[in-house]
């Protein structure tokens, strides 16, 4: 059986959509993975081998074939982990066909099926909403991360057990559901006020300056150095 979901790519500054083909079929058991994948990508099938094992799913002796498309775009990193997992389960029929249209799916396997986080996620998400996606199925460490985009839904999981409850139920697992804010006492509350005063910074007084002509001339802003080692400013004026 073949079926495809959706994941996507970070290519430098550009987050790539990518469709996670399987197909499961008779002939000698194997577990092929092509598509201009990286090393780290064709671990992925290690992975997810051991992991839905771990989970109580053994895959049967079939021959298994794993497509990343479009094949001319190189895949890097752990990130597919999920979406592999996901376009097998249902192309063994593990999962409803259809379940997870329209859905983009990222997140790194543990062996024993828990889902890590992976980075990256807001401009996934960012790309989903694009691509007229419905969901974002990500990992629970990344959830709040994928929520700041509040056009498109993002279902965090913690396990491949979550996966398979939400494709079958079509309900977000009461595991991922997201727990009632912190409360925040008063200084983390002063520090997300609005109103905080830029005076307050301690030091930095040309940075200060120069960003103050900038802001109220509409000029361009260069900082250049390393995060607090005391940039320095250039102004354009334009």
């Amino acid at each position: 059986m073949f079926c495809k979901v959706m994941s996507a790519a970070i290519l430098g500054l550009e987050i790539i959509p990518i469709w996670v083909e399987a197909d499961v079929s008779d002939g000698m058991p194997s577990f092929n993975m092509v598509g201009y994948v990286s090393v780290q990508v064709r671990e992925a099938q290690d992975r997810v081998r051991t992991a839905l094992r771990n989970m109580g799913i053994i895959l049967p002796p079939k021959r298994i074939t794993i497509n990343l498309s479009p094949a001319d775009i190189r895949k890097e990193g752990s990130r597919f982990d999920l979406p592999i997992a996901a376009a097998v389960l249902m192309a063994l029929g593990r999962l409803p066909m259809g379940s997870l249209d329209h859905t983009l799916l990222v997140g790194e396997l543990g062996l024993d099926g828990r889902v890590q986080g992976v980075t990256g996620v807001l401009p996934s998400v960012a790309a989903a909403l694009e691509k007229d996606c419905t969901h974002c199925i990500v990992p629970m460490d990344n959830v709040a991360e994928g929520r700041n985009i509040r056009q498109i839904q993002v279902i965090g999981i913690e396990n491949l057990q979550d996966l398979i409850v939400y494709s079958c139920m079509g309900t977000i697992p009461e595991e991922a559901q997201v727990s009632e804010p912190v409360k925040k006492d008063s200084k983390e509350e002063a520090a997300d006020d609005d109103t905080v005063d830029f005076a307050e910074i301690s030091g930095q007084v040309g940075a200060k300056r120069a960003a103050l002509i900038a802001a109220a001339g509409f000029h361009n802003l260069l900082m250049l150095g390393p995060p607090g080692s005391g940039a320095c400013v250039k102004i354009r004026l334009s």
